[in-house]
């Protein structure tokens, strides 16, 4: 696969988390494909690699509380299948609390699809959010 047509997916699955569609991103998502997330699994229960369809029910439970989401995406590296989405993902609750953090998802794709996401963020700014004592 080129370097373009990895790029063009990218940018298309940028474009849904920004606009918060991420149901849309089951369409990327290569058979078999998985979806890791940063952390050690027993302070982060959702960390640890899964397969991608269940990362997406599991963002619908996460979500539920978010009033308005976006991720500003700052830049997008591609080499070969790889890309790399540097980003600020941004929410805020119904109730007025507001998530602020910096990610980068990494994205390896074949024949246009996502066989493998992984997502990096900041968990001081998690914390933050969750009111966790001493963020």
């Amino acid at each position: 696969m080129s370097t373009e047509e990895t790029r063009r997916v990218a940018i298309q699955v940028a474009a849904c988390i920004d606009e918060g569609r991420f149901a849309d991103l089951a369409a990327f998502a290569a058979p078999g494909a998985t979806w890791w997330f940063a952390g050690l699994k027993e302070k982060i229960p959702t960390a640890g690699a899964i397969p991608f369809e269940e990362r997406l029910k599991e963002l619908g439970g996460i979500f539920h509380d978010i009033k308005t989401f976006s991720f500003n995406t700052h830049d997008i590296t591609v080499e070969g299948n790889t890309a790399v989405i540097e980003g600020a993902p941004r929410g805020e609750t119904h109730g007025g609390k507001v998530y602020e953090n910096n990610a980068m998802i990494k994205l390896v794709i074949k024949d246009g699809k996502v066989e493998t996401l992984r997502e990096y963020v900041d968990f001081f700014a998690v914390f933050k959010f969750m009111g966790v004592p001493g963020f």
